[in-house]
């Protein structure tokens, strides 16, 4: 090989090192925010269900005291 066709090799195996590297940060970041979003909407899941909860809970406790 020639010097020249050395380089270039190397050019093209340090482009395709980078882009390897920039496609993981770019998917690990993707798989963070995934994760991240999905933790809040656990929590809005659970607020929601809590009040949903609670919501029955004072509908039987009317319904109960309109039968007496």
């Amino acid at each position: 090989m020639t010097p020249r066709a050395d380089a270039g090799s190397h050019r093209v195996l340090w482009g395709l090192a980078l882009a390897v590297i920039v496609l993981a940060a770019f998917f690990g970041g993707m798989l963070v925010e995934r994760l991240r979003l999905d933790a809040k909407r656990d929590e809005v899941i659970q607020r929601y269900n809590r009040v949903l909860q609670e919501h029955r809970e004072q509908q039987m406790r009317a319904e109960k005291a309109a039968s007496r």
